[in-house]
């Protein structure tokens, strides 16, 4: 019960959100050294208790409750469905609205999907099954049958990787990214690709080639809920636990999540800027540094995941170190998530009453489908100490929360390799320094003045 009830206030608290988030309205002049430091802390405080839990402890914690049968999911129509709203959402965004904040196909790229909807796949698992926009459209043309081509089982996760890549490269570097009639043109060529890829290699482009259906179905794993057969309801990341060693390439996708949250929020800070020479109260403009972006982007994945192998690397021994890296790479997508989340609370809160507006008016004709009559979107609450103060805690607390949660799964995927407590502690070492670091960074990112 106490399991449970834990199980149910981590899932209540706030939590999550790769557009860019709306600048920052009101620099933090708040005692953010007082918050940082009691982060801090309390991740310490969560090192301490899963130092004290023995193996039965953590794996009570992480076994979820099971009840009731679960149907089989209907997943055609919703599909076919989500396919018809594609194709709706790239007319608008080629002759609707030019600006970006009253188009439909931007503001459902940016806001509705990768913000909103990521949040919801982080909270009650995956949802993207349901209405990804290829699979029931493959489903009445291609049937079951066997495809031509097998895709290499060599390949792994390679063409997911640099997928997401592409597209954070994109939405960070790009100044354009949130254009309507640019993102038309390249979601159109990309839906296309994707389903092409899947004529030749069937459904294993989805679950191995298509960032987003990778993305999303890690991200299910951090949920409270599962279905199989039957319903389940545990600990958040319970999944991660009962899951079986992750390809190697699938480990690598789980840290690029978090080197690009992390390089996102990072790239637009008085130091970033900086160390690429410009002043950043003269900022001349994304389009002036995109090949340093791009660079960036880069060199931040490949640093976080040598660091965090270098990590593994110290306190396991070798015939355990590949699978612990895989394992152990997986128990950071909680801090991902909430890295998203806290990045993208402020566009969030801003961006989606441009949405509802837009819902209702989706031509700017005048039209009132919603019956909002004036509507007036505001931005004041970036204004106040007192809603800055809410807006900053409520990320901050995220941040901290993920943490807790990623120290709680890591030890007990470390208990699973070491027979004793104190081998489990030793193990932990390392890895207690990086996520306190890493709850430090998170918080300063936060906090400093952004500059792009």
């Amino acid at each position: 019960m106490m399991r449970a009830l834990c199980t149910l206030l981590l899932f209540l608290l706030p939590t999550l959100v790769l557009a860019h988030a709306g600048s920052q309205g009101l620099i933090l002049l708040l005692p953010t050294e007082i918050y940082i430091t009691a982060g801090a802390i309390a991740v310490v405080v969560t090192i301490l208790l899963a130092a004290g839990l023995n193996h039965g402890q953590l794996t009570r914690l992480f076994t979820p409750l099971t009840f009731g049968r679960a149907p089989a999911p209907f997943t055609v129509l919703p599909s076919l469905v989500s396919s018809m709203i594609f194709a709706c959402l790239i007319w608008i965004g080629l002759f609707g609205p030019s600006d970006p904040l009253a188009n439909l196909m931007s503001l459902t790229t940016w806001t509705l999907f990768w913000i909103l909807f990521v949040i919801f796949c982080g909270k009650f698992g995956q949802l993207w099954d349901w209405v990804n926009p290829w699979a029931g459209l493959y489903s009445v043309l291609m049937g079951d049958g066997d495809p031509p081509a097998k895709l290499p089982t060599s390949l792994g996760y390679w063409p997911a990787i640099w997928l997401l890549f592409a597209f954070n490269a994109f939405g960070i570097s790009n100044p354009a990214a949130t254009d309507p009639i640019q993102l038309a043109i390249l979601g159109s060529l990309y839906w296309i690709f994707t389903f092409l890829m899947m004529v030749i290699f069937g459904r294993d482009w989805l679950k191995r080639g298509e960032f987003i259906t990778v993305f999303l179905a890690l991200l299910a794993q951090i949920s409270a809920f599962g279905r199989d057969e039957r319903f389940h309801f545990g600990f958040p990341g319970w999944r991660i636990v009962a899951a079986k060693t992750p390809p190697i390439t699938l480990a690598l996708f789980s840290l690029t999540l978090l080197g690009t949250g992390t390089f996102d929020g990072f790239n637009e800070t008085f130091f970033w800027l900086a160390q690429l020479g410009l002043n950043p109260l003269e900022f001349p403009g994304r389009s002036a540094i995109i090949g340093e972006t791009i660079a960036g982007l880069l060199a931040a994945n490949l640093l976080l995941i040598a660091l965090f192998y270098g990590l593994i690397y110290l306190t396991t021994p070798a015939s355990h170190r590949s699978e612990m890296f895989c394992r152990q790479a997986l128990t950071i997508l909680p801090i991902a998530f909430v890295y998203h989340f806290a990045h993208f609370l402020p566009s969030l809160l801003v961006d989606i009453q441009y949405t509802v507006k837009a819902l209702s008016d989706p031509w700017q004709t005048g039209a009132d489908f919603l019956g909002l009559g004036q509507f007036y979107v505001t931005t004041g609450f970036f204004n106040t100490l007192a809603t800055q103060r809410v807006i900053f805690l409520t990320q901050a607390g995220a941040i901290v929360i993920g943490h807790i949660i990623a120290i709680l799964l890591s030890h007990r995927v470390a208990a699973d390799y070491f027979s004793t407590r104190r081998g489990v502690l030793i193990s932990q070492i390392p890895l207690s320094v990086f996520m306190i670091g890493y709850t430090v960074l998170g918080l300063w990112l936060l906090a400093t003045p952004k500059g792009a």
